[in-house]
């Protein structure tokens, strides 16, 4: 659960950084993909390629951030439905694997 709640964490930081910089980007590559080598070079952009793979290098990581989430998600599902079968199993007598304070009984 806490490994969960850092990734949670991570992602929604990295959601916050990307911001709405995958528009932006979307609309560069366009934009870039339109435009004939003399009208980028007024632009003081010589290389197209490499100004359209950064452009993608902040889409791929909102495919990851978004990926990440879906992931978390799925766990979190996985969890809560752990918890719903072990408290069916804890109401017909399983002793709780947690201590009072709430951590995993160790093996000792």
């Amino acid at each position: 659960m806490e490994l969960l709640g850092c990734a949670k964490f991570e992602n929604q930081r990295a959601k916050e950084a990307l911001g709405n910089m995958p528009d932006q980007a979307n609309r560069m590559i366009n934009f870039l993909n339109h435009q004939t080598r003399e009208e980028l070079a007024v632009l003081h952009i010589m290389n197209r390629t490499d100004s359209i793979l950064t452009a993608k290098s902040v889409l791929t990581l909102r495919s990851h951030v978004q990926a990440l989430e879906a992931r978390c998600r799925d766990i979190q599902r996985d969890v809560d439905n752990f918890d719903v079968r072990l408290g069916a199993l804890q109401t017909r007598g399983l002793p709780s694997p947690l201590t009072s304070a709430g951590k995993l009984l160790t093996c000792d």
